[in-house]
Protein backbone atom coordinates (compact mmCIF):
# COMPACT_ATOMS: atom_id res chain seq x y z
CA UNK A 1 0.00 0.00 0.00
CA UNK A 2 1.26 4.01 -0.85
CA UNK A 3 2.35 5.92 1.51
CA UNK A 4 0.18 8.51 -0.04
CA UNK A 5 -0.25 9.92 -4.17
CA UNK A 6 1.24 13.01 -5.17
CA UNK A 7 -1.30 15.76 -5.61
CA UNK A 8 0.01 19.24 -7.01
CA UNK A 9 -3.33 20.50 -5.10
CA UNK A 10 -1.90 19.60 -1.76
CA UNK A 11 1.30 21.92 -1.81
CA UNK A 12 2.52 24.44 0.14
CA UNK A 13 3.24 28.01 -1.38
CA UNK A 14 -0.42 28.50 -2.36
CA UNK A 15 -0.40 32.13 -0.47
CA UNK A 16 -2.88 34.68 -0.83
CA UNK A 17 -1.46 38.04 -1.22
CA UNK A 18 -4.10 40.42 -1.09
CA UNK A 19 -7.16 41.63 0.82
CA UNK A 20 -10.51 41.09 -0.26
CA UNK A 21 -13.39 38.89 -0.28
CA UNK A 22 -12.72 35.51 -0.73
CA UNK A 23 -15.82 32.55 -1.76
CA UNK A 24 -14.03 29.59 0.46
CA UNK A 25 -14.49 26.40 2.36
CA UNK A 26 -14.07 24.98 5.63
CA UNK A 27 -11.32 23.15 5.80
CA UNK A 28 -11.36 19.94 8.21
CA UNK A 29 -7.96 21.20 9.72
CA UNK A 30 -10.02 23.54 11.61
CA UNK A 31 -9.77 22.84 15.36
CA UNK A 32 -12.30 23.18 18.46
CA UNK A 33 -9.79 23.72 21.52
CA UNK A 34 -10.34 26.16 24.47
CA UNK A 35 -8.89 29.99 24.98
CA UNK A 36 -5.46 29.97 26.86
CA UNK A 37 -6.23 33.13 28.03
CA UNK A 38 -9.86 32.65 29.30
CA UNK A 39 -10.31 29.06 28.99
CA UNK A 40 -13.33 29.52 27.18
CA UNK A 41 -14.86 27.01 24.57
CA UNK A 42 -13.10 28.30 20.79
CA UNK A 43 -13.14 26.89 17.17
CA UNK A 44 -10.05 27.88 15.34
CA UNK A 45 -11.25 27.70 11.20
CA UNK A 46 -9.07 27.45 8.89
CA UNK A 47 -10.29 28.02 5.05
CA UNK A 48 -9.35 27.51 1.20
CA UNK A 49 -10.17 29.65 -1.37
CA UNK A 50 -12.52 28.29 -4.39
CA UNK A 51 -12.04 30.77 -6.88
CA UNK A 52 -9.98 33.10 -8.85
CA UNK A 53 -5.83 34.05 -9.21
CA UNK A 54 -5.48 32.68 -5.45
CA UNK A 55 -7.95 29.53 -5.91
CA UNK A 56 -6.39 26.60 -3.23
CA UNK A 57 -4.84 29.10 -1.14
CA UNK A 58 -5.46 28.88 2.38
CA UNK A 59 -6.85 31.49 4.93
CA UNK A 60 -5.92 30.49 8.80
CA UNK A 61 -6.23 30.87 12.57
CA UNK A 62 -9.98 32.48 12.23
CA UNK A 63 -10.94 32.46 16.33
CA UNK A 64 -14.13 32.03 17.23
CA UNK A 65 -14.39 32.52 20.89
CA UNK A 66 -17.71 31.74 22.88
CA UNK A 67 -18.21 33.73 25.76
CA UNK A 68 -20.14 32.76 28.66
CA UNK A 69 -19.99 36.05 30.02
CA UNK A 70 -21.83 37.97 27.26
CA UNK A 71 -24.02 34.68 25.63
CA UNK A 72 -26.22 37.55 23.43
CA UNK A 73 -22.73 38.90 21.34
CA UNK A 74 -21.95 35.17 21.08
CA UNK A 75 -24.85 34.05 19.27
CA UNK A 76 -24.84 36.65 17.33
CA UNK A 77 -20.91 36.30 15.83
CA UNK A 78 -22.06 32.22 15.67
CA UNK A 79 -25.17 33.01 13.92
CA UNK A 80 -23.33 35.28 11.26
CA UNK A 81 -20.54 32.48 10.74
CA UNK A 82 -23.59 29.66 10.22
CA UNK A 83 -25.79 31.85 8.12
CA UNK A 84 -23.56 32.76 5.63
CA UNK A 85 -22.86 29.01 5.29
CA UNK A 86 -26.15 28.30 4.52
CA UNK A 87 -27.16 26.38 8.13
CA UNK A 88 -30.75 27.14 7.88
CA UNK A 89 -32.78 29.09 10.63
CA UNK A 90 -34.36 26.97 13.17
CA UNK A 91 -31.34 24.33 13.34
CA UNK A 92 -30.63 23.79 17.09
CA UNK A 93 -27.07 24.33 17.88
CA UNK A 94 -26.32 21.60 20.95
CA UNK A 95 -22.51 22.66 21.42
CA UNK A 96 -19.38 24.70 20.33
CA UNK A 97 -18.38 21.04 19.25
CA UNK A 98 -22.03 20.67 16.82
CA UNK A 99 -20.63 23.79 15.23
CA UNK A 100 -17.35 22.59 14.22
CA UNK A 101 -18.66 19.23 12.87
CA UNK A 102 -21.33 20.93 11.19
CA UNK A 103 -19.36 23.64 9.28
CA UNK A 104 -16.82 21.58 8.19
CA UNK A 105 -16.72 21.55 4.37
CA UNK A 106 -19.68 24.76 3.85
CA UNK A 107 -18.77 27.54 1.90
CA UNK A 108 -19.35 30.96 2.71
CA UNK A 109 -17.54 34.89 1.37
CA UNK A 110 -15.66 35.78 3.76
CA UNK A 111 -13.65 40.00 4.27
CA UNK A 112 -9.91 39.96 4.87
CA UNK A 113 -7.75 42.96 5.91
CA UNK A 114 -4.32 43.12 6.44
CA UNK A 115 -3.56 43.28 10.40
CA UNK A 116 -0.28 43.36 12.30
CA UNK A 117 0.53 41.54 14.99
CA UNK A 118 0.99 43.09 18.39
CA UNK A 119 3.34 39.98 19.11
CA UNK A 120 5.64 39.88 16.24
CA UNK A 121 4.29 42.57 14.21
CA UNK A 122 4.34 40.42 11.29
CA UNK A 123 0.72 41.39 9.01
CA UNK A 124 -1.16 38.76 8.95
CA UNK A 125 -4.80 38.30 6.95
CA UNK A 126 -7.52 39.30 9.70
CA UNK A 127 -11.24 38.28 8.55
CA UNK A 128 -13.24 40.96 9.44
CA UNK A 129 -16.70 40.16 7.91
CA UNK A 130 -19.08 36.84 6.63
CA UNK A 131 -21.08 36.85 4.24
CA UNK A 132 -22.75 34.00 1.62
CA UNK A 133 -20.89 33.01 -1.53
CA UNK A 134 -20.64 36.02 -4.06
CA UNK A 135 -21.84 33.89 -7.07
CA UNK A 136 -19.61 36.37 -9.24
CA UNK A 137 -16.07 35.08 -7.47
CA UNK A 138 -13.92 36.10 -4.83
CA UNK A 139 -12.52 40.05 -5.43
CA UNK A 140 -9.48 40.95 -4.03
CA UNK A 141 -9.05 44.59 -3.74
CA UNK A 142 -5.42 44.91 -4.53
CA UNK A 143 -3.93 45.89 -1.45
CA UNK A 144 -0.76 43.63 -0.60
CA UNK A 145 0.90 42.63 2.36
CA UNK A 146 2.67 46.01 4.07
CA UNK A 147 5.92 45.75 4.59
CA UNK A 148 8.01 45.76 8.04
CA UNK A 149 8.04 50.12 9.01
CA UNK A 150 4.51 50.51 7.22
CA UNK A 151 1.41 51.02 8.42
CA UNK A 152 -2.64 49.73 7.26
CA UNK A 153 -5.49 51.86 8.05
CA UNK A 154 -7.64 49.94 10.50
CA UNK A 155 -10.79 52.10 10.36
CA UNK A 156 -12.87 49.13 10.20
CA UNK A 157 -13.80 48.15 13.37
CA UNK A 158 -16.37 45.82 14.77
CA UNK A 159 -17.40 43.77 17.55
CA UNK A 160 -15.38 40.81 16.58
CA UNK A 161 -11.96 41.62 17.84
CA UNK A 162 -12.85 41.17 20.80
CA UNK A 163 -13.89 37.69 20.79
CA UNK A 164 -10.07 36.57 19.27
CA UNK A 165 -7.99 34.71 21.61
CA UNK A 166 -4.27 36.21 22.40
CA UNK A 167 -1.99 34.67 20.69
CA UNK A 168 -1.22 30.85 21.61
CA UNK A 169 2.30 31.11 20.66
CA UNK A 170 3.59 33.70 23.12
CA UNK A 171 5.96 32.60 25.11
CA UNK A 172 6.07 33.16 28.96
CA UNK A 173 7.27 35.98 30.12
CA UNK A 174 5.64 38.28 27.60
CA UNK A 175 8.10 38.59 25.33
CA UNK A 176 6.77 37.09 21.51
CA UNK A 177 8.67 34.14 20.02
CA UNK A 178 9.80 35.23 16.51
CA UNK A 179 9.21 32.93 13.97
CA UNK A 180 10.64 33.63 10.19
CA UNK A 181 8.47 34.17 7.15
CA UNK A 182 10.57 31.90 5.44
CA UNK A 183 9.84 28.82 8.28
CA UNK A 184 6.10 29.54 7.72
CA UNK A 185 3.97 27.17 5.41
CA UNK A 186 1.89 29.79 4.04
Amino acid sequence: MALFTVDSNNTFGKSVQEAGTYNVKVLDSSQYTSAKSSGNEMLVLDYEVLDGNYSGGRILYDNFVWNPDNIELSEKRFNTLLVSANVPDGTAINSVQDILRGIIGKTLNINVEWKQSDYNQKWNLNVKGYDKVDKEGSKPNGAQRPTDGQSQSTSHSNNNDQFKSADPFASKGNSPIDISDDDLPF
